[in-house]
């Protein structure tokens, strides 16, 4: 299929090279040297300029240069040199192509196998595409015509009484194409419908001109044509007048397809080019165009250029070598009489032949003024003129039949037959035509005459509700006949099928207000009460008065040719309304366009109720905006038709849960002795979710959904909304002692076993939990149990776990920097241990201690006084040492009388802890000189005694 994107195709440049076709223009005519040789040369060159778009038609718009040509003849069917015009003097040109076609074409016809024969007449007489609508007969007449034929026939080939635009599509026709309006609108596959040409848009009849623009069809984009296009009206297949003016290259390619093919034997030979070079014209004229038997006929050449003469007959060489030769004919029959001229070469020469018909002298003719009609008595009755023109007869004959039981009958003797028909059918009619014992006898003329009687049938356009219980009906009631329908013929309307007895008539019986003419259409408009609301199928019956039951048409007097299609129905016609959606399911806070599907008619007014949640309650399509909850509501739609009927239509809408809750437990923190700090966030999944007020969070020490949980209370519960999707929430509960905690989110904590109220509907509950492991909190300090030397400095730096400190408290403060920070220094001039305790925020406490051991330089420094009055400066006796002091494995310190006072064992050196502080027996001792003895070991393994006095001062 050739494609063509919503354009023509036309093409300028031939296709695939020239093609030259033969032809042999017989002119037939009562004076047929009337017609020029010039004339027809002329015809032929305007052939060409139609066929190739060229001269005037390239000026009249776009067409297709179809690279086909044609020539005048230059050898006859003899072999001689010929002009390609041929002349023959008859009364058959005026002729009538139903009956005399043959008649015509056998006055001469040259092989057409290798020539196009174009018969060119004065008048043809015929009738095309006959039609009758509303009472007027449309009839086309006097068309030229060509056939296409694919074997050899004599009467192959293109008659016409005109050249130029209709020459050209004559010529069309004969190359194979149709007209473009051949089949209609059809156009189901356009390489075979229709013309059987995809670049013609389809039509739906002959072009009324060429410039009026016109759109017939509709089905031009089967075609393969991008957009709708407008008929074809100036192409020369559109019978568009003389104004047409071109070809497409659809066309052109299906003719040069064609010649190719079924018409190939046109190329074989070359028909074009004279045999022989001399310029020698032959031709005659004879004395009498209609030879009786037994006439003499006088023949005289009118050749040209040669100066030998040879006549034959019947291809029998006959007669003088004279440019005159006359012939008597004995006996009916045709003869071929044959010219050759020719000059001292006798195989170079012009030749031309005519053909004398003999006969006893009378030729019947006629022809009718239409050939088409309808009539039968007494309905309508119509009649043809057959117009008698018969040469040299002195009495007629009129004879007929039809396909109706008529016989062959001679129904008139006048020299006219003008017959009224009193019955329909397919008749024939022929004339006899009589000179005494001589006569001739017409072909058949083969004609329809159609049944008149009216074929009324109504059909119901629209059938609507109308306030309810009435019923308004559009209706057509046509007539397919040929008669009028009178007016006043009723059409009644029925509530079930009249041919049953249930059937009920309403009312009122509708009658026809005006004459209905054959072939035509009338529109009505009725309201018929149904008596009750809901009637929901109608039947209409013309030509029925409703007074007959069981039904029986016909009911009135108007026969008619059909009663079948009398009757018409509809159903299903009562107003009804659909909301739309019927159901839907929406999310809070989707928004839903409602809408209605209503028919058949059209809404006039709405009414949608309940109106919460709509945005308007009177119009069309209001808007529906879901609340942020999950319930389901139905809306009412209350219609009401242009015509005052109502019906109604639910649209039932379903918000189910769209929140989808979801816990992060984020840290988990001690709190106090007995309690623990959560913080965590709650996300809500859907769309456009929020974090309700009143959203409870439990919290357990094992997972819920066993048996073994317990609420870790109290039940965290948000205070207000919050817009955003997600949210960050703290809170404090009971520790736990599983070292675990469950967070669940949407639940009120009365869990019990595998149940949970969860008081928030939701998509999904199975991502509503979360576990948190709980860090205990503790602190370390770094170093821890270190050894240094007296009075220097180190930093106590304290490490946390399970939480952060925020508080620190160091006991003792001596020799430390600060005591409630985090890292103090520490400058000891003996050893000493330091006890800190942080608290996290939350208040819950954890603790640890260093232990400073500090060494003295040299090896053993023992005080010789010591101040024990509680002032913090000097007021304990112990013993300093050195790095390689191992162990004090005895101190004793005895007073001046012997007794002693402290004693102790396997103390360390530079710990106050391992010194005298100046009590016995609990109470203060005197003041005064005490002998002490120490004995330490070494860190070398070996062992010395110290001994001395100390002096105790208060």
């Amino acid at each position: 299929m050739l494609i063509l994107s919503g354009t023509i195709s036309f093409s300028q440049a031939p296709l695939s090279g020239n093609i030259v076709v033969p032809v042999v223009v017989h002119i037939i005519s009562k004076n047929p040297g009337a017609i020029t040789d010039q004339q027809i040369i002329d015809s032929i060159a305007d052939l060409n300029n139609a066929f190739a778009h060229s001269g005037p038609y390239a000026a009249l718009g776009p067409g297709a240069n179809t690279g086909i040509s044609f020539c005048l003849a230059k050898i006859d069917p003899d072999g001689g040199n010929s002009t390609g015009i041929t002349r023959t003097q008859s009364p058959l040109g005026d002729f009538d192509s139903d009956i005399e076609n043959d008649k015509l074409k056998n006055l001469i016809s040259w092989n057409s196998k290798e020539y196009c024969n174009i018969w060119y007449v004065e008048g043809v007489k015929n009738e095309y595409m006959t039609s009758f609508s509303c009472g007027n007969w449309s009839r086309r007449h006097d068309i030229g015509y060509s056939t296409f034929n694919t074997g050899p026939d004599s009467l192959d080939g293109i008659v016409t009484a005109d050249f130029g635009p209709v020459l050209a599509g004559l010529m069309g026709g004969w190359l194979g194409l149709k007209y473009t309006f051949t089949g209609g609108c059809s156009n189901t596959n356009c390489d075979t419908d229709g013309d059987g040409v995809c670049d013609t848009p389809p039509a739906s009849g002959p072009a009324s001109s060429c410039a009026t623009v016109q759109n017939s069809c509709r089905t031009d984009t089967a075609s393969g044509f991008g957009t709708d296009m407008p008929d074809l009206n100036s192409n020369f297949m559109s019978l568009g007048g003389a104004c047409t003016s071109s070809f497409t290259g659809g066309q052109g390619a299906k003719m040069r397809n064609n010649i190719q093919s079924v018409r190939s034997s046109l190329l074989s030979s070359n028909k074009c080019n004279p045999p022989c070079a001399e310029n020698i014209v032959a031709g005659f004229t004879r004395d009498s165009w209609l030879a009786k038997t037994g006439d003499i006929i006088h023949f005289t050449s009118t050749s040209t250029g040669g100066a030998n003469y040879q006549w034959s007959i019947n291809d029998q060489v006959t007669g003088s070598n004279s440019p005159a030769f006359s012939m008597a004919f004995p006996a009916a029959g045709k003869y071929k009489i044959t010219l050759k001229v020719y000059n001292g070469n006798a195989g170079c020469y012009a030749s031309y032949s005519d053909f004398v018909i003999v006969n006893c002298g009378v030729t019947a003719r006629f022809t009718p003024d239409v050939r088409q009609i309808a009539s039968k008595d007494p309905i309508l009755l119509n009649s043809i003129l057959f117009s008698n023109r018969s040469v040299n007869a002195t009495s007629y004959q009129w004879w007929m039949s039809n396909d109706a039981g008529m016989a062959p009958e001679l129904v008139s003797t006048a020299f006219d037959l003008n017959k009224p028909f009193k019955a329909s059918g397919n008749y024939s009619v022929w004339l006899v035509a009589k000179n005494g014992a001589c006569s001739d006898t017409t072909e058949k003329f083969n004609f329809p005459v159609y049944d008149p009687t009216v074929d009324g049938t109504v059909s119901l356009s629209d059938v609507q509700c109308y306030q309810q219980t009435k019923i308004m009906v559009k209706m057509s009631v046509c007539n397919y006949g040929y008669a009028s329908i009178p007016a006043g013929i009723p059409v009644t309307f029925y509530n079930a099928d009249p041919a049953t007895e249930t059937a009920k008539k309403l009312s009122p019986v509708f009658l026809i207000p005006d004459i209905i003419a054959g072939r035509c259409c009338h529109s009505y408009t009725a309201i018929i009460d149904a008596d009750t609301a809901g009637l929901n199928q109608l039947y209409a019956v013309f030509n029925d008065n409703g007074s007959r039951g069981p039904f029986n048409l016909p009911a009135t007097k108007l026969p008619e040719l059909n009663y079948a299609n009398d009757t018409a129905s509809k159903t299903n016609f009562q107003f009804h309304v659909s909301a739309l959606p019927p159901s839907a399911i929406l999310q809070p806070g989707d928004t839903l366009q409602l809408g209605e599907q209503a028919g058949p008619g059209i809404i006039s007014s709405w009414l949608w109720s309940p109106a919460e949640g709509l945005s308007c309650t009177d119009c069309a399509d209001p808007y529906f905006i879901a609340d942020k909850k999950v319930y389901d509501v139905s809306k009412k739609l209350i219609a009401t038709s242009s015509y005052g009927c109502v019906d109604s239509s639910l649209a039932v809408l379903h918000i189910p849960p769209a929140d989808d809750f979801q816990i992060s437990m984020n840290k988990l923190d001690c709190a106090g002795s007995d309690s623990l700090h959560a913080s965590f966030t709650i996300c809500n999944n859907f769309k456009r979710g929020s974090i309700p007020a009143g959203l409870q969070v439990s919290f357990y020490d094992a997972d819920p959904a066993g048996g073994n949980a317990h609420l870790l209370g109290p039940v965290f519960s948000t205070e207000a909304e919050n817009p955003d999707t997600c949210a960050s929430y703290e809170w404090f509960f009971s520790n736990t002692t599983t070292g675990k905690v469950f967070a669940k989110v949407n639940d009120n904590g009365q869990h019990v076993a595998a149940f949970t109220v969860n008081p928030y509907p939701e998509t999904r509950l199975d991502n509503n939990q979360d576990t948190g492991s709980v860090v205990p909190f503790t602190v370390t300090i770094n170093p821890a149990d270190t050894t240094i030397s007296r009075l220097t400095s180190v930093q106590l730096n304290p490490q946390t776990s399970g939480g952060q400190a925020s508080t620190y408290a160091w006991e003792p403060a001596q020799y430390l920097s600060c005591s409630d920070c985090a890292s103090p220094r520490a400058t000891p001039d003996k050893s000493i241990e330091y006890h800190l305790t942080v608290q996290n925020e939350y208040a819950c406490a954890a603790t640890a201690s260093t232990y400073l051991k500090t060494y003295a330089g040299g090896s053993v420094s023992i005080p010789n006084g010591f101040t024990p009055n509680n002032d913090g400066h000097n007021d304990v006796f112990f013993i300093l040492g050195g790095q390689d002091v191992k162990l004090i494995k005895d101190f004793s310190i005895f007073n001046r009388w012997g007794q002693k006072v402290f004693q102790i064992s396997n103390a360390s050196a530079n710990d106050p802890k391992s010194g005298w502080n100046g009590l016995l027996a609990g109470r203060p001792a005197e003041t005064g000189t005490y002998v002490y003895s120490v004995l330490i070991s070494f860190t070398d393994g070996r062992t010395e005694n110290f001994s001395g006095t100390i002096t105790l001062i208060r």
